[in-house]
């Protein structure tokens, strides 16, 4: 089973692949670690998104997708491009692509005993955490 972990920020989607389950996982090292989008009103930019991310879902045999949630007002609220962005991850229809609260990735990894792997960047810190969380 391949867990992948996305947070989205302002135009891209960062991404961790995760096998096995919270007590003995591993980091799947892959690229891209980021896919980007510049222009959210270009079609031929939407649809290359949509056909990048779909494609490493493939690739990487994902299982599931696990997407931190946004806030959709507040100081911390997202932004329309990655709405835009989550809602084409919520159109792949080859595995469950679920939301998961922010309170509930914090709970979670408060738990857990171990830190962060070292291969890990640190701009995939949330989606690390985030993959970890949808780990059975």
């Amino acid at each position: 089973m391949t867990i992948c972990g996305i947070e989205l920020s302002a135009s891209e989607a960062i991404l961790t692949l995760l096998k096995g389950n919270k007590e003995d996982y591993k980091l799947v090292d892959v690229e891209p670690r980021k896919i980007k989008i510049v222009n959210d009103t270009d079609q031929n930019e939407i649809k290359a998104f949509r056909d990048s991310i779909f494609a490493f879902f493939r690739e990487n045999s994902v299982s599931n997708i696990y997407i931190k949630k946004r806030v959709k007002r507040g100081n911390y609220a997202g932004g329309p491009t990655s709405f835009k962005l989550e809602g084409i991850i919520q159109l792949y229809d080859e595995c469950p692509v679920s939301l998961i609260p922010p309170q509930t990735i914090s709970s979670t990894n408060r738990h857990r005993h171990n830190t962060i792997p070292s291969e890990i960047r640190r701009y995939q810190h949330i989606a690390f955490e985030t993959a970890y969380t949808g780990l059975p």
